[in-house]
């Protein structure tokens, strides 16, 4: 049976992690489409297919499905793994949670060759020996991102498709 403290620091970790940092508005484009992704990816099984469909015809049949599936692992992971629940914000809303920023910062990081940081970044959501794929996936996933924005195929915050 949990105790009250325990149910009160439960709470605490759950409004941290949703905490607003930034809104949406604000971002650039790399950190906005991966924020969308993941947003996109938790609400079911017909936006996760949506996506898949997106990257595939705009990134070609081999990277597209490469590109879903990094990212498919990599939420997977961090789903099943990370060191807490990740929070997110629903797909429309402007904000940007603390955890969705930690999220596109990880992906940021790796894909711009910034590996110390993607690694530090990595720890604060995933278990030390998962680190390593954690910052693999997050490379791939990254790179293909700045692809779709370099080839015009993502070009408005609004219009990721």
């Amino acid at each position: 049976m949990t105790s009250y403290i325990d149910e009160l620091e439960a709470e605490k970790i759950l409004k941290m992690g949703g905490a607003p940092v930034g809104k949406m508005e604000l971002l650039d484009l790399e950190e906005y489409t991966i924020i969308s992704f993941l947003r996109r990816w938790c609400d079911g099984d017909s936006l996760r297919d949506q996506l898949k469909k997106e990257l595939v015809i705009n990134l070609g049949y081999v990277e597209g499905n490469q590109t879903y599936e990094s990212f498919k692992n990599l939420c997977e992971m961090i789903f099943t793994y990370g060191r807490r629940a990740l929070i997110r914000h629903k797909t429309d809303c402007n904000c940007v949670g603390a955890d969705e920023s930690c999220f596109a910062q990880l992906i940021l990081r790796a894909s711009n060759n910034y590996k110390e940081d993607a690694i530090l970044i990595s720890l604060l959501l995933m278990p030390p020996h998962l680190s390593a794929e954690t910052v693999s996936l997050a490379k791939k996933i990254g790179t293909s991102i700045k692809n779709l924005i370099d080839n015009d195929k993502i070009n408005s915050k609004y219009n990721l498709n």
